[in-house]
Order: C-alpha cells, then sequence, then structure tokens
C-alpha cells in the first residue's frame, strides 16, 4: 500500500511543478545587465520580444556576427529606441 501512497505522491507533485517558472523573472532572455549601446557592424541579427505572461518586459536580443554569442540591448537608450521603432516600421 506505500509504494502506491509514494508514487501517487510524486506524480502529483509533478504535475503541480509543470508549469511554474524556473526563476522569479519568469521566462526572460535578457537577465542582467543590459547593453547601453553597441557597434552595429558587429551585430549579425536582433530580435524584438514584446512582453508575454512568463515574461512581463520588452527585450532586444543581438546576436553577434563572429562570436555568435548573444547580448540585450537596452531599450530606454537611444539606439534600442531606434531599432525598435524600425522594427516596429517594418512590421506595418
Amino acid at each position: 500500500m506505500k509504494p502506491v501512497l509514494v508514487i501517487t505522491f510524486l506524480l502529483l507533485c509533478a504535475a503541480l511543478l509543470q508549469g511554474m517558472p524556473t526563476s522569479s523573472r519568469g521566462r526572460c532572455l535578457c537577465r542582467g545587465k543590459l547593453q547601453p549601446d553597441v557597434n552595429m557592424k558587429k551585430v549579425a541579427e536582433f530580435h524584438y520580444h514584446r512582453p508575454t505572461p512568463s515574461c512581463a518586459v520588452e527585450e532586444l536580443v543581438l546576436i553577434f556576427k563572429r562570436s555568435g554569442k548573444t547580448a540585450c540591448l537596452d531599450l530606454n537608450s537611444h539606439r534600442g529606441r531606434n531599432i525598435k521603432e524600425a522594427i516596429m516600421k517594418k512590421k506595418k
């Protein structure tokens, strides 16, 4: 009888924990310090992410040409606002 209770308890815990975020910031891509400015010649592409239920902030993710690494640009900076506006105009 005990093994059945243990298995039932573990399945119940797994079902309850399945949809919980892994951190307090949710599932945001940008964590830590945001870049205020960046040399656009080194950027291969950038992606703008609107707020979602899993991440409540706007994000502008940059991917660099040579390294393939990602960084996040501050949307409150001059460059960040300009890139966001260009993306919004392009989507219209």
